[in-house]
C-alpha cells in the first residue's frame, strides 16, 4: 500500500473504524476488514496524536516574537549621608525588547513544521510496518485454512482405502497387514488433521491480536489463496520505488536538517536588544529619556559550529537515503525473481502435475481393487497426489508473502493476493 492509498485508509476507514473500535469482527473476514480493525485499535498508534499535539504547542511558541519587558530602576537611594533615603534618588522606568535577524522566527516555525511532516512519515511508517504485518498473518490463516482442507481430503482418502481393502481382507484377497497398516494410515491422518487445526487456531489468534483481541470470534477468511496472478514487470514496480516509505520519511528528515540547516543560518546574525525609557532626575526635579542598543559582536563566528554540524548532518542523510534505495532495488529484484519461481510453481502444479497425480491414484484405487496393484503403489500414487497438492500450498502462499513484501518495499497497494 503506497502513501497515497494509506492516506485513503488511514483517514477514510480509519475515522469510520474508530468509531466501531469496541466491535468484534465474526463470521467470515476479509483482508480489509482486519487492516482496518487494525488501525482503528492497535496501541502503537495511539501516541502519534499527543505527539503531533506536542508539536503543535511548540510552533504556536516558535511563532512568537520577542516579547516586550517593563521595567525600572532607582539609583542613588537608601545610602548613606545624604543619599540615605530617597531625597536624591533618581528613577528609570525602561521598555526594553530584542529585534531577531536573519528571520529566526521564520526558521524556527519552519523547523518545527518540518518536524511535523517527519512525525508524520514516521506514523505512516508505522502504519504501513502494521499493516503488513496483518497480510502476513491473514495469509498464515489463508494457507492454514487450505491446509484443513487438504488434511481432511488427505482423511477421506485414508478412509476409502480401508473400506476398499476391508472386502478384500474378508475373501482373502488380501492379508490382514494391509488393512492394519490402512487403519495406522487413517489414524496418523486424523491426527495430522487435528495438527493442522490447532495451527489454523494459532494463526488465527496471532491475526486477532493485531486489532488487540486474544480471543478471535471470527470463523474464517475470505481468501482467493491458490490465484497467485502475474508477477509483473519489475521495472514497472521499481518506479514506483520512490513512495517507499522508509525513503520517504529519509526525504523526510532531509527537510527537517534542512530547515535546521536555515535555523542555523540565521543566527549568524546577532540580535540587537534595545530599551527605551523615562528618567526623573531629582536633582534638578526633571525628566529626560533614556535609550540603549547593544548589539553581540562575532555572531557569525558563534553560529559556525551550529552551521557545520547541520550541513554535515544534511549531506549523511543524503548518502543514507542513496544507500537504501540501492539496497531497496536489490533486494526487490531479488524478490521479485523468487515471486516469480513460485507463480512458475504454481501454474505447473495446479495445470500439469496435480491433474495427472489426482487421475493416476483413482486408477490405481480402480486397478488395486482388481488385484492388479500392490498396496505399496496405491499408497505411494495416493501420498504423491497429496503431496503435491502441499507443495501447491506451500508455493502459493510464498507467492503471496513475497509479492506483499514487494509492494512493502516499492510502495505498492498491499494486495494479500
Amino acid at each position: 500500500m503506497n502513501f497515497k492509498c494509506l492516506t485513503i485508509v488511514a483517514c477514510a476507514t480509519f475515522v469510520s473504524a474508530l468509531c466501531n473500535a469496541q466491535e468484534v469482527l465474526t463470521g467470515t473476514i476479509s483482508l480489509s476488514d482486519a487492516l482496518e480493525a487494525t488501525l482503528a485499535t492497535n496501541p502503537r498508534l495511539r501516541s502519534f496524536p499527543l505527539r503531533h499535539e506536542a508539536l503543535l504547542g511548540e510552533r504556536k511558541t516558535a511563532e512568537l516574537k520577542p516579547a516586550f519587558v517593563l521595567g525600572g530602576e532607582i539609583e542613588d537611594a537608601l545610602g548613606t549621608g545624604d543619599i540615605k533615603d530617597f531625597t536624591g534618588a533618581e528613577a528609570t522606568l525602561r521598555l526594553s525588547s530584542v529585534v531577531e535577524m536573519g528571520d529566526k522566527r521564520a526558521a524556527r516555525v519552519g523547523a518545527v513544521s518540518r518536524r511535523i511532516d517527519f512525525l508524520d512519515a514516521e506514523q505512516r511508517v508505522a502504519e504501513l510496518d502494521l499493516l503488513i504485518e496483518v497480510v502476513r498473518r491473514f495469509i498464515d490463516v489463508a494457507s492454514a485454512q487450505e491446509q484443513i482442507n487438504l488434511q481432511s481430503q488427505s482423511t477421506a482418502i485414508a478412509e476409502q482405502t480401508v473400506n476398499s481393502i476391508q472386502p478384500l481382507v474378508t475373501a482373502g484377497q488380501a492379508p490382514q497387514l494391509e488393512l492394519d497398516r490402512a487403519n495406522a494410515a487413517l489414524i496418523r491422518s486424523q491426527i495430522a488433521e487435528q495438527a493442522a487445526v490447532a495451527r489454523l487456531e494459532s494463526a488465527r489468534i496471532r491475526l486477532a491480536n493485531m486489532w488487540t483481541s486474544n480471543s478471535p470470534q471470527f470463523d474464517s477468511v475470505i481468501s482467493d489463496f491458490l490465484i497467485v496472478g502475474q508477477a509483473g514487470s519489475v521495472e514497472s514496480i521499481l518506479t514506483e520505488l520512490m513512495s517507499n516509505p522508509d525513503i520517504e520519511i529519509l526525504a523526510a528528515e532531509s527537510r527537517l536538517l534542512e530547515a535546521e540547516l536555515r535555523l542555523a543560518q540565521s543566527r549568524e546574525q546577532g540580535d540587537i536588544q534595545w530599551s527605551a525609557g523615562v528618567r526623573h532626575l531629582k536633582e534638578i526635579d526633571d525628566t529626560g529619556l533614556a535609550f540603549e542598543v547593544s548589539i553581540p559582536l562575532y555572531s557569525k563566528a558563534r553560529a559556525a559550529g551550529a552551521y557545520r554540524t547541520a550541513r554535515a548532518n544534511l549531506q549523511e542523510v543524503e548518502m543514507r537515503r542513496l544507500t537504501a534505495l540501492n539496497a531497496i532495488e536489490g533486494e526487490i529484484r531479488s524478490l521479485h525473481q523468487a515471486l516469480q519461481q513460485s507463480i512458475s510453481e504454481v501454474n505447473t502444479l495446479q495445470q500439469q502435475v496435480i491433474p495427472i497425480l489426482q487421475q493416476v491414484q483413482q486408477q490405481t484405487q480402480v486397478v488395486y481393487r482388481a488385484g492388479n496393484y500392490s498396496y505399496v503403489e496405491l499408497i505411494s500414487a495416493q501420498r504423491e497426489f497429496l503431496d503435491a497438492q502441499l507443495s501447491l500450498i506451500t508455493s502459493a502462499g510464498n507467492a503471496h508473502r513475497l509479492r506483499a513484501e514487494i509492494e512493502r518495499l516499492s510502495g505498492l497497494p498491499l494486495s494479500g493476493q
